[in-house]
């Protein structure tokens, strides 16, 4: 699980800041994996058993960490929110970061981005979420605008501590942060001297609050682990390991703590909580079944077989398609194809009856295709025949290729051959039976080898 939460963190810090990845990583499981590495340092394990302990040294270790309280989870959120506003105020001064941002406008203007890619709460629908989009885009319009406003006295001063002030307010994605960052290392390699220095120094300042907010992120996040886990239990019969659900519960609890605002006066336990019953339920729409059916098609399912259970309750009796159709609301051919998506797969090399060596479901399958013997037989015969109508000539060959079908074509009448020759049905017969009369009289001399003989 440190692995999810330090990776994230790397790419929220852009460049490769080692010293400061290790102390992000630093007691994000590491306990339980050192325990673990000394219990299965004297012998080998089997593989099931090793995933027991590691899930059971991971519930351990999760289970050490103290609840947060709510003043805790507000420091929290104001260290996360210090430390993105000191990395803003570390390139606003910048003209090459200003330059970006306003490439970055560009870019929106011209339909190159999308403004949800630059918001971290875009795809929320609510009325905050359209507000940050237009804050955002007012901010971007600003940025643009600070060529001109360098021209009034004080005006870029001004215009540089209002977007500033905005961008620390609007909750950004790190697609700006990480374009900003790779043009000050950009400009930094092609600098010298004092430039290089400065540049240099802002990346570092960048760095930095990077470091502060991902280390308060991922405390807190630490400190609810347990909620992931608390949350995947009850969903561990359901087709998904329970480690695979842990992950993807935890995937939920990271994108809860990106969105978390401590403002609002609620607890992030609650909050959390919503976004990893989410990832849960996806994670076994997705991974629970051998064949992966798309989350609205398996809400639609879950609607028809509630509605059919309902039914036979109320009825006692097997509900019908139409009943079910109307009391879910789907069609009735819907209905059909979700009761067929509901069967159990059947496994091909699955016994038939309790002897284990005995036939397998695949010998009881028809196939449509030719076993190979038969496609070596029919190749043979199609070079043989071939070789016998090279005597012919070319209308004489065409026109028992059309007769007969050869070649896996239709068999046409004499009617319709003469209609594509243009002449009459008596004529087309007389060249077939002249080509045939050819073909007996040299198959008398070299009779046709047995396409079975190699």
């Amino acid at each position: 699980m440190s692995s999810l939460l330090t990776g994230e963190a790397d790419d929220r810090m852009g460049a490769a800041d080692d010293g400061a990845a290790e102390q992000v990583e630093a007691g994000l499981g590491r306990a339980a994996m050192l325990r673990l590495g000394a219990r299965a340092g004297g012998a080998a394990a089997p593989s099931s058993r090793v995933n027991e302990d590691v899930t059971e040294l991971y519930l351990q270790e999760i289970s050490a960490s103290a609840p947060l309280s709510r003043e805790l989870e507000v420091e929290l959120g104001r260290r996360i929110e210090a430390g993105e506003r000191a990395a803003v105020e570390a390139w606003i001064t910048s003209p090459v970061a200003l330059r970006e941002l306003a490439a970055i406008a560009e870019d929106l203007e011209a339909g190159r981005v999308e403004l949800s890619d630059l918001l971290l709460n875009a795809d929320t629908d609510d009325l905050d979420g359209d507000a940050a989009s237009v804050r955002l885009t007012r901010l971007l319009g600003l940025a643009r605008s600070m060529p001109s406003a360098r021209q009034a006295d004080g005006g870029l001063g001004r215009a540089r501590a209002a977007l500033s002030a905005g961008l620390a307010e609007v909750r950004t994605s790190p697609v700006i942060q990480e374009r900003i960052e790779r043009a000050l290392r950009e400009a930094a390699s092609r600098a010298a001297g004092e430039e290089r220095g400065a540049l240099e120094a802002t990346l570092a300042a960048m760095r930095r609050g990077h470091r502060e907010a991902a280390e308060a992120r991922a405390e807190l996040i630490e400190a609810h682990l347990r909620l992931v886990a608390a949350a995947a239990r009850p969903l561990r019969h359901r087709g998904v390991p329970l480690l695979d659900l842990i992950q993807e519960g935890n995937l939920g609890l990271m994108r809860a703590a990106d969105k978390f605002d401590y403002r609002r006066g609620y607890r992030f336990s609650t909050y959390a909580t919503w976004w990893i019953k989410q990832a849960l339920t996806r994670a076994v729409l997705y991974q629970g079944k051998v064949i992966k059916v798309p989350v609205h098609l398996a809400e639609s399912r879950r609607r028809v077989l509630r509605a059919r259970k309902e039914i036979e309750q109320e009825h006692a009796r097997e509900a019908g398609l139409e009943e079910v159709a109307e009391r879910s609301g789907i069609s009735v051919e819907k209905v059909q194809m979700l009761r067929e998506m509901a069967l159990e797969p059947v496994y091909l090399d699955a016994p038939i009856g309790d002897d284990a060596g005995g036939a397998r479901q695949g010998d009881f399958v028809v196939s449509d295709e030719a076993l190979p013997d038969e496609v070596l037989v029919q190749s043979r015969m199609h070079t043989q025949v071939h070789a016998l109508l090279e005597v012919l000539t070319p209308r004489e060959r065409e026109v028992l290729r059309l007769r007969f079908g050869l070649d896996g074509g239709q068999a046409h009448t004499l009617a319709e051959i003469g209609g594509m020759f243009s002449v009459s049905r008596e004529r087309v017969r007389q060249i077939e039976e002249n080509a045939l009369s050819k073909l007996r009289t040299l198959s008398r001399r070299r009779p046709l080898e047995s396409p079975l003989v190699p």
